[in-house]
């Protein structure tokens, strides 16, 4: 068996009551910690940051920021949030068209099919969203302009892979314009979930953890949106090499090894918390040892995007290697997070999307979002800790 003393743990001073994990769960952190390791640094750092998984056009990403931007403004612009959905799902349609990509004159022949509202060009069936989106661009909003980036893609001359890449950081540049404006003044007015214990400060930044963090996965467009500044963020992984990836990237953002069965921070330490694709690779008894531990160290609010569930009595257990892959139940889940004083708000993605957007699934039919309220917070709230909202 693989040595246990290979893999050790950042343990917080403040923190005597915490305990060490069972065996059976450092038994399952080191599998996990052993399935990391094996992978080069380069492949880590691009690892789900492409393609369908890229975080300024998947749906989960893209609702994880909305997720911070509503904690953070007083009055986030709704219409700019819908918009930023369409804007994903209109660009995961046109990366998936590998002819547009590939050729100007294709493009040239749908841009001038959208011009004329026609549904097909030459053969290439064009959705009703991706016509109403084009027919709604340009954007004029009261703090904002989304432009038609539709039409600047399809004019445009150069081709291959990189050919989307200057259209896809339309929103991060919307967001970094928007967002300053939005929280100018510090205090009340930067929050909508004001800290209570951070009222008398200047700087009221609200905290922000995330297990898993990955290559700063996320926080790369956490950053790029101009979200990262207005936090006072932590990010920790398993994975050694991820951490050391994440602190090249983000030399002065705080990255840490660390493990999601024993968060070594005190209870109530952070006032929000993400995770992306993490619980469905873990045991049961890690599930809800991670469940329970998120919810200690979180005061507010979660956001969770999950990778398989679904309205299954119970999961299914599905090992493999060194972890898990496993299809969870989506009340059971709901039921664990409840019983830690999270009340969960369940979006099913593809659902989501016909119903906001009238956009086809995505690509997972099994993706699901939790935002989840403390209840604790919920009953604070009503007595008036809430600057707005």
């Amino acid at each position: 068996m693989r040595s246990l003393a290979r893999f050790t743990w950042l343990r917080h001073p403040q923190c005597p009551k915490l305990k060490l994990v069972r065996d059976d769960l450092l038994l399952e952190t080191e599998k996990l910690t052993y399935s990391w390791a094996q992978h080069e640094a380069a492949w880590l750092r691009d690892y789900l940051v492409t393609g369908v998984e890229d975080p300024r056009l998947n749906v989960q990403s893209i609702l994880t920021r909305h997720f911070l931007i509503q904690a953070l403004v007083a009055e986030p612009s709704e219409r700019l949030m819908a918009e930023e959905q369409r804007f994903g799902a209109a660009l995961r349609w046109l990366a998936g068209q590998r002819d547009l990509i590939s050729h100007a004159e294709s493009r040239a022949g749908v841009l001038h099919a959208l011009r004329h509202g026609a549904d097909n060009a030459e053969g290439m069936e064009i959705p009703g969203f991706v016509l109403r989106t084009f027919k709604g661009l340009p954007i004029h909003g009261a703090s904002f302009t989304v432009p038609n980036y539709l039409e600047d893609f399809l004019s445009g001359e150069s081709t291959g892979e990189h050919c989307l890449s200057p259209i896809l950081d339309t929103f991060s540049r919307i967001w970094r314009e928007v967002l300053p404006r939005a929280c100018r003044r510090p205090g009340p007015a930067e929050g909508r979930f004001l800290n209570p214990q951070n009222a008398e400060r200047q700087d009221a930044r609200m905290s922000l953890i995330e297990p898993a963090c990955g290559s700063a996965n996320d926080y790369r467009f956490f950053h790029n949106f101009g979200i990262a500044p207005l936090l006072n963020y932590t990010g920790f992984d398993l994975c050694h090499t991820n951490i050391l990836n994440a602190r090249e990237l983000f030399p002065k953002a705080h990255f840490e090894p660390g493990n999601v069965f024993e968060i070594a921070s005190p209870d109530k330490s952070f006032d929000l918390c993400v995770v992306h694709d993490l619980f469905e690779h873990l045991s049961l008894t890690g599930l809800e040892q991670a469940v329970k531990e998120v919810c200690r160290v979180t005061r507010q609010a979660i956001c969770v995007g999950f990778f398989q569930m679904d309205e299954i009595a119970e999961p299914v257990v599905r090992p493999r290697d060194d972890y898990y892959w496993n299809l969870l139940s989506l009340e059971q889940t709901r039921r664990l997070f409840a019983r830690s004083g999270f009340v969960a708000q369940a979006i099913h993605i593809d659902s989501f999307l016909a119903q906001q957007i009238g956009a086809p699934p995505a690509h997972n039919p099994q993706a699901y979002t939790f935002l989840l309220r403390a209840r604790s917070f919920e009953e604070s709230a009503d007595r008036g800790y809430i600057a707005r909202g």
